[in-house]
């Protein structure tokens, strides 16, 4: 089961570096337009448009990438003083609510994706970015991957639990 994690994080961990790369994209982008706005006294409504469309991939593609590095927030001042079972017990239920939420998301927002593709959903401004339903399509992909990272956090603690002797690394994704 631990191999079906290890697959299912290699997705998180491509996610993230798309991410990453957002990120770089929308310092770059927003630099430039700074830049070209300050300085020339110009700009584009599609530039401005951009640099909203890259948080979509941002927010929806770390939140897994953040999770699975455990950096997610937790009240850590009660979860420490837990035993190591307690603290597995409740990182399987949290991840078995966050599967759920995270495949009603993904259910919930096909239609609204779906309704936009099939209108051909652009920008109301003109000069405006096209294709608006391509950003959509990132609600579900995001919350696909988050489905993935919460199913893969959920074997690892299992496996933890039903194994205690294991050492502490033996169910983590990386060496």
């Amino acid at each position: 089961m631990t191999k079906l994690a290890t697959r299912l994080e290699a997705v998180t961990e491509l996610l993230g570096q798309v991410a990453a790369f957002a990120i770089l994209a929308l310092v770059l982008l927003v630099t430039t337009n700074v830049l070209l706005r300050y300085f020339f006294r110009t700009g584009s409504v599609w530039s401005q448009e951009m640099e909203w469309h890259l948080m979509a991939p941002i927010a929806l593609f770390a939140i897994p990438y953040t999770l699975m590095q455990g950096d997610a927030v937790r009240v850590d001042v009660l979860y420490e003083r837990f035993s190591l079972r307690t603290r597995l017990v409740l990182d399987i239920f949290a991840g078995i609510v966050g599967i759920t939420v995270a495949l009603l998301l993904v259910k919930y927002s096909f239609p609204y994706v779906e309704k936009s593709w099939l209108n051909g959903e652009g920008s109301p401004d003109p000069g405006g970015l096209p294709a608006r339903y391509l950003l959509k399509a990132i609600l579900p992909i995001g919350f696909a991957a988050l489905f993935c990272q919460q199913l893969a956090q959920v074997i690892r603690n299992y496996a933890r639990l039903a194994n205690p002797d294991l050492p502490p690394d033996a169910t983590k994704p990386r060496p």
